[in-house]
């Protein structure tokens, strides 16, 4: 069906012009395949596909050039798409889902107003006044029931949610974006249609280069890398992330794990003939473009959307093996810059901003004046020049079928975007599609280039991803702004090579000095604009970088993820307090925490004063206490730390571990060369695995008894009160023949004795037992899955499979733990031993111990602040100690205990109300309510003695029926309002 639309110029009886809306049908389908594999059926999948699993593989191995590649892989597809269209259901897609708070009786008395509205209009001039005065008064009524119903059926849903993260928080966080429906006409045209529309699109967001550029010129002479491994196609395929969209075929990366599971042989011989021919597949070069409207962007421009490819999926497979290998090259010989920090492991936000203020601060220090410049690249990702791509890949000297696969990667790539007239495509002449596993990778390659120009000794440039950044400083302002002038021109210069543009107006710089008129500056004639700040990787710097600008926008998000929480979560209805305090750590502490190791380690107080203010709303919000409590008592309520402590906590973690900066003698004399930190990237080529019997996970503890050819080896791990131990015994013909015993720190985890165990032992055979078949036995299997994983975070794990790949004797498996295997008990006997006796042995600390004494510095300074506060003393008396588990106290309960509610004394405490005195005469007080009053006398509590009111009030709070008692009375006491008031 094509819909046209035109605005008609023809004089209509009201204020609109006609809209003429054509509707032509046509047998093309708008809407590509989606399978509904998460509900099973998977056998009948496999099934049809073992029928003709066969003959496609007989295709596979015959492979021998490019166009049977191509030809074989869409048939591989479609034979796929039948057995999907054999065993599953396809997906429909549900556009108006019909309310859950509409009744039969609303739409009664819908069908009644519009019955009231014809008879109105055909009722005679005398009546018909009242008729439509009464229709009116009618709608009025009726408009008020749909809107208490729909209230109460969003609170009725909110209220029954069980997951915290369900469609109440897509709703009210507007997480559940969709991709936005090209309906708004372009240049505001009064007539067009969608696929007119989506072709203007196309034509804008996907131009077609004005140069040719021939790929054959580029030939790669390198040594070719090693092919497959079944193992290497198999861990890509295991950590295939679930719920993403497929491509146009519709084959999702569920559907890839089940055949791979049943037919490993079929992907990796596939995969192994497209590395063997340098060629990548055609079909899975067709991307499915969905566009995603930018927040706060005009809809009628193309530039306000982002495209979004949706690629094949096992082309994406086969891509990741492909940056798999590519990256594992480039950092094995070093080719990327250490200032590049995108999208690359051991780099993150907060390296890169650490680096940024280090130069920042060397510069102060060594000038009068420095520039921070902020420059951004137009479509970075979408412009990329393919020539610069593939010179970038010769540059890097990458093994030559890798780059032949990926040069064959950028040819005849087209994109495509459906429409109800059917699909529009166009060839993708440059830049990597925004969607592919691929792109970070070229990307950073081809930026490399830009990080190695020649610049000065005083020019910094440093990069995450596409956000590029200069430091520049100069003892004079003539010297300053010759050098940043000129280093703009070298990156402009460079942009220009690689056929990418800079936007003038969105590059700004912040300068340090005391120039009353700072430098001008020019990006190609146009002047660079001087802010106060810039906004760099989320987080703001200012020119005096005492962070006021970035606490202000930190602060006006958390206005608007407040009010997000305001929509599931009211005083008396919504979400249960515990998802409330869920989404505050997990939403709103994690959007605040961003980069906080640049602005949150030396904190002022102006900052914390700051952070209590946004963190107030939320507590509020999550205890549904009255606004004028105190905010040092809903943090102990909640169990929720001041902000500003928690988010020094996190930046002491990240400068300590992530950054490997010490921190202050007064938190902590640990040094960052004294604790473990993770592996990053991979130790040996990613082709290398263990060989599949050299790791075993179920029980080994009969053939350890039965077996008397090999050397068995027992180890375990132990921590008691008294310390922790690490042993092995070695067996053969059930003797030992040898055993060790370690002694580790206290500090140390079960899992490094019992994993440093293993490590000893295996280094211990690797050394001494060459020659003999070995047997290992742990009784943990953590350490078993950590060693198996070739990119485990754990040191010690790669240190043993390293030892395995190259000691294939020596195998290792699970054994049962305290199942009477008498090499177990003996392993057990030693690690226990060895806690008080064993030799001294020194692993790194665990990052579980720093958090551990950072827990403690943040619970001791909170402690401080609550014990000496002159706030929320009543909760004081109640709680004098603070905990990082919340009270689950009932919003009436904390009312009652703060004794912030609708009481007489608190109303007259705070103006609200003339007089502190209850209706029946008492002083309105929250004790007075639970003992005296005659008018709650119902849920009155026995009177305490005046000494014994503080312990009065902890026993209601630790008393699960007088907590209740006090639930119901402050509820009544709410729903009673005027009896209480004195008239």
């Amino acid at each position: 069906m094509n819909l046209h639309r035109e605005v008609l110029e023809t004089p209509s009886l009201s204020d609109h012009k006609y809209i003429l809306t054509t509707l032509t049908e046509t047998s093309s389908n708008s809407m590509y395949r989606r399978y509904k594999t998460l509900h099973g059926n998977h056998k009948n999948f496999l099934k049809f596909l073992s029928t003709h699993i066969e003959q496609i593989s007989h295709q596979i191995s015959n492979i021998s050039n490019q166009q049977q590649l191509n030809e074989t892989t869409k048939a591989l597809q479609q034979l796929i798409i039948r057995a999907c269209d054999h065993a599953y259901k396809k997906k429909q897609v549900n556009f108006i889902p019909a309310p859950n708070w509409w009744t039969q009786s609303l739409e009664i008395e819908k069908k009644r107003l519009r019955a009231l509205r014809r008879r109105a209009q055909r009722a005679n001039s005398l009546e018909r006044q009242a008729r439509f005065i009464q229709e009116s008064k009618e709608k009025a009524i009726y408009k008020k029931k749909v809107k208490h119903a729909r209230t109460s059926g969003w609170q009725q849903f909110c209220l029954a949610a069980t997951n915290p993260y369900g469609k109440h928080y897509k709703a009210a966080f507007r997480k559940g974006v969709f991709p936005s429906q090209l309906a708004v006409l372009a240049n505001s045209q009064p007539t067009g249609s969608l696929s007119t529309i989506a072709n203007n699109f196309m034509d804008n967001m996907f131009p077609q280069p004005a140069y040719t550029v021939d790929y054959s010129q580029y030939q790669t002479y390198t040594q070719d890398d090693a092919q497959f491994s079944q193992q290497e196609v198999s861990y890509v395929v295991k950590h295939l992330p679930a719920g993403k969209a497929p491509g146009v075929d519709g084959i999702d990366n569920l559907v890839i794990k089940i055949i791979h599971k049943k037919f490993p042989h079929l992907l990796t011989s596939l995969f192994n003939k497209s590395l063997t021919l340098g060629s990548f597949p055609e079909s899975f070069k067709i991307g499915n473009i969905v566009f995603f409207q930018k927040q706060g962007k005009d809809p009628s421009l193309s530039s306000s959307y982002r495209p979004i490819s949706l690629l094949p999926a096992l082309g994406k497979v086969l891509e990741r093996l492909l940056t798999q290998r590519l990256t594992f090259h480039l950092e094995r010989i070093r080719f990327i810059s250490d200032r590049q920090f995108g999208f690359r492991e051991g780099h993150s936000v907060d390296t890169a901003i650490d680096s940024l203020l280090n130069k920042i601060q060397e510069a102060r220090t060594t000038s009068n004046h420095s520039i921070v410049l902020s420059i951004d690249i137009k479509g970075a990702f979408d412009n990329l020049h393919h020539e610069a791509i593939m010179k970038a890949l010769l540059d890097s000297q990458s093994p030559s079928n890798i780059t032949k696969v990926f040069f064959n990667l950028l040819q005849n790539r087209k994109v495509t975007v459906q429409t109800p007239t059917g699909p529009i495509e166009r060839d993708q002449r440059k830049g990597c599609p925004q969607g592919s596993c691929s792109g970070p990778a070229l990307w950073n390659l081809v930026a490399n280039s830009a990080l190695n120009l020649p610049w000065r000794e005083n020019v910094h440039v440093q990069a995450f991803a596409d956000d590029f950044a200069m430091v520049i400083h100069a003892p004079t302002k003539k010297k300053l702004k010759e050098t940043a002038q000129e280093a703009i021109n070298i990156f402009d210069n460079w942009c220009t090579q690689n056929h990418l543009e800079v936007a003038p107006e969105k590059t700004n710089y912040i300068i340090f000095s005391s120039l009353v008129a700072s430098p001008r500056l020019t990006w190609k004639g146009t002047t660079i604009k001087k802010v106060q700040n810039i906004r760099y990787l989320g987080v703001y710097l200012d020119d005096k970088l005492n962070w006021g600008a970035h606490m202000s926008a930190q602060a006006t998000k958390a206005l608007v993820l407040h009010q997000n929480i305001r929509k599931i979560a009211g005083k008396n209805w919504g979400i249960s307090q515990q998802h409330r305090r869920i989404l505050y750590k997990t939403v709103v502490e994690r959007m605040l925490a961003h980069g906080a190791a640049a602005w949150c380690l030396k904190i002022t107080a102006k900052i914390a004063r700051k952070l209590t203010s946004i963190q107030r709303p939320f507590l509020l919000s999550i205890t549904g206490a009255y606004r004028t409590s105190p905010t040092a008592a809903l943090q102990v309520i909640t169990g929720l730390p001041p902000l500003h402590l928690q988010l020094q906590q996190e930046a002491k973690h990240i400068t300590l571990t992530r950054l490997k900066k010490p921190l202050s003698p007064e938190i902590t004399d640990i040094q960052p060369s004294q604790i473990e930190s993770k592996a990053k990237g991979w130790t040996l080529h990613p082709s290398l695995f263990l060989n599949t019997n050299q790791i075993c996970m179920t029980d080994g503890g009969p053939e350890s008894l039965a077996d008397t050819r090999a050397f068995h080896i027992f180890t375990d791990g132990s921590k008691t009160d008294e310390g922790v131990g690490a042993a092995y015994c070695i067996f053969k013909n059930k003797i030992i023949t040898h055993q060790w015993k370690g002694q580790l720190q206290k500090y140390n985890t079960v899992f490094q004795a019992e994993i440093t165990a293993l490590r000893e032992a295996i280094q211990y055979a690797s050394e001494n037992l060459k020659d003999h078949q070995v047997k290992v036995y742990v009784d943990n299997q953590a350490s078993l899955y950590a060693i198996a994983n070739p990119k485990t975070k754990e040191q010690i794990a790669r240190q043993i499979f390293k030892n395995l790949i190259d000691n294939p004797n020596i195998k290792v498996s699970w054994i049962k733990a305290h199942a009477n295997y008498p090499g177990n008990e003996k392993a057990d006997e030693l690690a226990k031993e060895a806690t008080t006796t064993g030799q001294p042995y020194t692993v790194l600390l665990p990052t579980s111990h720093i958090k551990s004494v950072l827990k403690a510095c943040l619970l001791r300074d909170w402690q401080e602040l609550w014990t000496k506060g002159n706030t929320g003393r009543p909760i004081h008396k109640v709680l004098p100690k603070v905990s990082l588990h919340t009270q689950n106290w009932s919003r009436e309960l904390s009312i009652f205990l703060m004794e912030h509610g609708p009481f007489p004394t608190y109303l007259h405490r705070f103006r609200l109300s003339q007089t502190d005195y209850c209706n029946c005469g008492g002083i309105g007080s929250p004790i007075h309510y639970a003992t005296e009053c005659p008018f709650t006398l119902s849920w009155h509590l026995k009177t305490p003695a005046s000494s014994n009111i503080d312990p009065w009030r902890k026993s209601i709070a630790q008393n699960k029926i007088l907590s209740n008692k006090i639930c119901e009375l402050i509820r009544f006491i709410h729903q009673n309002n005027d009896l209480f008031k004195i008239n």
